[in-house]
């Protein structure tokens, strides 16, 4: 993964991954001077890549993109083809995969030659608009299959602003076995141009959380919107340049863009009736305390409270708008 996230955060998804048995974690230190890399070198199995001119120069000849998601790719692609792993899958600092049974297992039946494994997203959902207390709690959607009048059936005035019913994406992400001279997108591989097909796996799903706090989301899209336009034309799916526009109209309070955040996040009594109707809300409380405890020999702060403060620290000039 390509980070730059409040270490907390950061050890806490290697620490779940490694529990989950993974052999190698490869972490992009999107700062090359983020003080989390000194806390990942002493994990076993982590590889620290901190990505600072030199590193870029290695991978493309330039000294880094302006474009988070070509980054990502580089960045994956050489976890990729550098890994000893038979099979790796490019994650967000966000993203936590949670399986039914041990990876090994579900890649042995769902595994076919050429192909890869599609990991379905479930996004988290929080289930009333009092402020949370730790990073994890909520609910979970989950996308629907149909079509545009289903998200407006279902989500009504809100639906420019998701995609299948999610405010982040709602492809997934690939497990993908390696040494295949595949290039990695953030979704999906490819072989030259050619996109490689892959089969859904209905034993694994991967929590999407999209802001860790509705400080978290706010601050993620405030620094989109300060990215020239045609970047963010670039990088960003339609709905999530709807939510960017709309967080520059709210941004003159942070009163406005949390009312915002929450008419898209919050999942009432009516909607997840709905949702519940269509098998598309999942109400399984994830809590991975002790698995990152029994793998870090401690525990990092996972409360609202402690991660908004290093958010505030680290994005002040974001927030600044917000006053």
């Amino acid at each position: 993964m390509t980070v730059r996230e409040p270490a907390p955060l950061v050890m806490a998804n290697v620490a779940w991954h490694l529990s989950l048995g993974a052999s190698e974690v490869h972490v992009y230190l999107d700062d090359p001077m983020d003080t989390v890399g000194d806390q990942l070198q002493v994990v076993a199995g982590v590889n620290v890549i901190r990505c600072g001119a030199a590193h870029w120069a290695r991978l493309d000849g330039r000294a880094g993109d302006a474009r988070q998601t070509r980054r990502q790719g580089l960045n994956a692609t050489d976890a990729y083809r550098k890994t000893g792993a038979d099979w790796m899958i490019h994650l967000d600092a966000d993203e936590f995969l949670m399986p039914e049974r041990p990876v090994s297992q579900i890649i042995g039946e769902y595994a076919r030659e050429g192909r890869f494994l599609r990991i379905q997203p479930w996004e988290r959902t929080y289930l009333t608009d009092t402020p949370p207390t730790s990073l994890f709690e909520g609910g979970f959607r989950v996308p629907y299959l149909g079509k545009l009048q289903d998200d407006q059936d279902l989500f009504w005035r809100s639906t420019p602003f998701l995609t299948k019913g999610l405010t982040g994406h709602s492809a997934g992400k690939a497990l993908m076995p390696t040494r295949q001279g595949w290039r990695i997108g953030i979704h999906s591989p490819k072989e030259e141009e050619k996109r490689i097909r892959g089969d859904y796996v209905p034993e694994m799903a991967l929590l999407h959380f999209d802001g860790m706090t509705p400080l978290h989301w706010m601050v993620k899209v405030l620094r989109y919107a300060r990215l020239p336009r045609e970047v963010v034309e670039g990088m960003l799916g339609g709905h999530r340049r709807e939510q960017v526009l709309m967080a520059l109209r709210r941004s003159h309070s942070p009163g406005g863009l949390l009312k915002f955040h929450n008419r898209l996040k919050v999942t009432d009594g009516g909607l997840r009736a709905r949702l519940e109707d269509r098998d598309m809300f999942v109400d399984a409380p994830f809590d991975p305390a002790n698995q990152i405890a029994a793998q870090l020999g401690y525990m990092p702060d996972l409360s609202v409270e402690g991660f908004d403060a290093i958010l505030r620290e680290r994005a002040g000039d974001l927030l600044d708008r917000l006053k």
